[in-house]
């Protein structure tokens, strides 16, 4: 990576930002080669995403400030795993651990590793580039986990209605037009729910985490009928 990043003057140009749209490919034709199931196809897609990681690490290495490189990026993922499934690293491993405990064990970690940062909102920290339908799923579990009932929810958000015929038409411009329209209206859709969130939880008398359906509902802002 060294090399390439030093004699390719295409690869030299780029940054974080700039392969941010290979990643987001990459990672998308892996998710179909998952659903292809073609073992050499799954491999070399691996490949590829690995190519995105071990990019942004030579990148990395070039800071002014902070530089880091593959092994930091590694190092920075086994440390993770050490105070999250601290188990992993016993000669036991997870013996006598289902699932749900698992699952436990590892949001408790998370939490403690928050502890000394200032209180995270419900939707804080979502990447909202996120496909709309992916972006909507975030949004939605956010919202469960902290206990916002469903009556709360639009009904836009949580069934999507498509029209098929209103999709495809013979000129794919067309088709491509419709759809990206739909995508956005339903992106809109889930941030408004998600800004009206954010002023619940303004609202609110107790955290989030503690909050319950009721409460959720005295803090959530009106809107014109």
């Amino acid at each position: 990576m060294g090399r390439i990043r030093r004699d390719g003057e295409w690869e030299a140009a780029q940054t974080h930002a700039s392969l941010l749209p290979y990643l987001l490919e990459e990672s998308w034709e892996l998710v179909d080669a998952v659903a292809d199931g073609d073992r050499d196809e799954l491999v070399s897609e691996l490949g590829d995403l690995l190519l995105q990681v071990l990019f942004h690490a030579a990148i990395g290495e070039e800071r002014d400030e902070g530089p880091f490189d593959i092994h930091d990026v590694a190092g920075a993922l086994l440390d993770k795993l050490r105070r999250r499934a601290p188990y992993w690293f016993t000669t036991d491993g997870a013996a006598g651990l289902d699932a749900a405990e698992q699952d436990r064990l590892w949001q408790e970690a998370k939490a403690a590793e928050r502890a000394d940062r200032p209180p995270r909102g419900v939707v804080d920290g979502i990447p909202w580039d996120m496909p709309a339908l992916a972006l909507g799923q975030k949004v939605l579990a956010r919202a469960r986990a902290a206990g916002v009932p469903d009556d709360l929810v639009p009904s836009r958000m949580r069934v999507v209605h498509v029209d098929a015929a209103g999709l495809f038409h013979e000129n794919a411009a067309e088709s491509d037009s419709d759809f990206g329209s739909a995508e956005l209206a339903y992106r809109q859709v889930v941030r408004s729910f998600a800004h009206d969130l954010r002023e619940a939880e303004a609202r609110l008398g107790v955290p989030s985490a503690d909050a319950s359906a009721e409460d959720w509902r005295a803090a959530w802002p009106a809107r014109p009928a």
